[in-house]
C-alpha cells in the first residue's frame, strides 16, 4: 500500500482532482489471486471486470503511467526496464484500479449517491477552471482537452472518485479504537526477549537435537552437550536492539532469526534450525518482559507526547481495518482477468 499514489490521468488534471479530494488512501491489492481461469467473458478490450463493468485498458494505462511518473519523481530519475520489473507497476496499477471499482460497486450499499447538481457547483469551485475568481466554460473545456479528455469522462471520473472517498470515509470512522488497544500495542512492538541458542557443526545433529528437544522441552542445556553442541545464552533484546548489537554479528544470526524470536513464546523450542556462522543453531525462548508505555517527552509535554503517538497508531489501524474490509468485499465480488492483455503489456 502506497499512501502517495494518487489516480490521476495527467499533471494538470490530477491536481484538480487532488484540490478538492485531498489525499485520499489507495488501497492496492496483489492481483495474483484473481488470476484463475482463462479470464473468459472479459473484453478484448478491456484489462479486467468487476461485476461485469470493465476496466478498459485506456484507464490501465492512464493509472500506469501516472504511477511511473510518480515513481519517477520520488526516485530523481527516469526508471529502467529491470527497476518497473522490480516495482511490478502493472500489478499495483490493476489491483489498486480492481480496488476502485470494488468500492464504487458498494456506494449505493452505503447510501452515497453523488448529484450532477453537486459535481456542477464543485467544478466550478476548481482555481485551474477559474478565471478572475469566477468558473470559465472556455478555460474549463481547454484544460479537459490539453489532457487528452473531455468535460463528461472528466464529471464522470470525478463522480466515481468522490463515491469511493465517500465509501472509505464510512469504512474508516466505523473503525474505533480504545486506550487499552493502544497500551497492549505498545508493550507488544516494544517487548524484549532473553533466548538460549544450541550451536551445532552439522546440520545433521542439530536436527536430531531439535527433535528430541521438542518432545522432552527441559533440560536444553544438558541435551546439547549429549548432542555435542554448544550454547549461548542471549540476555533481554528488543528486536531492534538485537539486530543492532554486537553478538547478532558475532554469532552471524541471519535476518530469518529475530521475527521467529519475537514470534515464539517463553519457553518453546523454535521448530527449525538456522544456519549461523559457526555451524547450525537452534533457539528456544527463556524470557519474555514486556514494558509499560512511557511517554516520549517528560514533564508537560508527557500528555501531548502520549495522544500523537496513540493518534498515529490509530490511524495505522484505521488504515489497516479500511485494507481488511476492502480485501473482504473483494472476496465477494465476481473479478476477472485478461490474462493475454496483462501478458501483452507486460511483454
Amino acid at each position: 500500500m502506497l499512501e502517495f499514489l494518487r489516480k490521476f490521468y495527467a499533471s494538470a488534471l490530477g491536481k484538480v482532482i487532488t484540490i478538492l479530494v485531498g489525499v485520499l488512501f489507495v488501497v492496492g491489492f496483489s492481483f495474483l489471486p484473481y488470476i484463475i481461469g482463462t479470464g473468459g467473458g472479459v473484453s478484448p478490450s478491456d484489462v479486467a471486470t468487476v461485476n461485469g463493468k470493465g476496466i478498459s485498458m485506456d484507464e490501465f494505462n492512464r493509472y500506469y503511467g501516472s504511477l511511473e511518473n510518480e515513481y519517477e519523481r520520488l526516485y530523481g530519475n527516469k526508471l529502467s526496464q529491470k527497476q518497473l520489473k522490480e516495482l511490478n507497476l502493472s500489478g499495483e496499477a490493476l489491483s489498486s484500479l480492481i480496488a476502485d471499482k470494488v468500492l464504487e460497486s458498494r456506494a449505493d450499499t452505503f447510501g452515497i449517491y453523488v448529484s450532477k447538481g453537486f459535481i456542477a457547483r464543485n467544478i466550478a469551485l476548481f482555481s485551474a477552471f477559474q478565471k478572475n475568481g469566477e468558473f470559465s466554460n472556455k478555460l474549463f473545456n481547454s484544460v479537459l482537452l490539453a489532457n487528452h479528455t473531455t468535460p463528461s469522462t472528466f464529471e464522470k471520473t470525478y463522480k466515481s472518485e468522490i463515491a469511493r472517498s465517500y465509501v472509505r470515509r464510512i469504512i474508516g470512522e466505523s473503525f474505533s479504537m480504545a486506550d487499552g488497544q493502544f497500551f497492549d500495542n505498545y508493550s507488544i512492538d516494544n517487548k524484549s526477549v532473553a533466548f538460549e541458542i544450541a550451536i551445532f557443526k552439522s546440520q545433521k545433529d542439530a536436527n536430531s537435537f531439535l527433535q528430541r528437544s521438542i518432545l522432552s522441552n527441559n533440560n536444553f542445556k544438558g541435551l546439547t552437550k549429549e548432542f555435542k553442541g554448544t550454547v549461548k545464552s542471549a540476555p533481554l533484546y528488543s528486536e531492534i536492539d538485537l539486530v543492532k548489537s554486537s553478538y547478532f554479528k558475532k554469532y552471524g544470526l541471519n535476518e530469518d532469526i529475530p521475527p521467529a524470536i519475537f514470534s515464539t513464546p517463553v519457553n518453546v523450542v523454535i521448530s527449525r534450525v538456522f544456519p549461523v556462522k559457526s555451524g547450525f543453531a537452534v533457539i528456544k525462548v527463556s524470557k519474555v518482559y514486556f514494558p509499560k508505555y512511557v511517554a516520549v517527552n517528560s514533564g508537560k509535554n508527557k500528555k501531548n507526547a502520549m495522544l500523537k503517538q496513540k493518534e498515529a497508531y490509530a490511524l495505522q489501524k484505521e488504515q489497516e481495518f479500511l485494507y481488511n474490509y476492502v480485501n473482504y468485499l473483494e472476496s465477494k465480488t465476481s473479478i476477472k482477468i485478461n490474462k493475454k492483455a496483462l501478458a501483452a503489456f507486460n511483454f
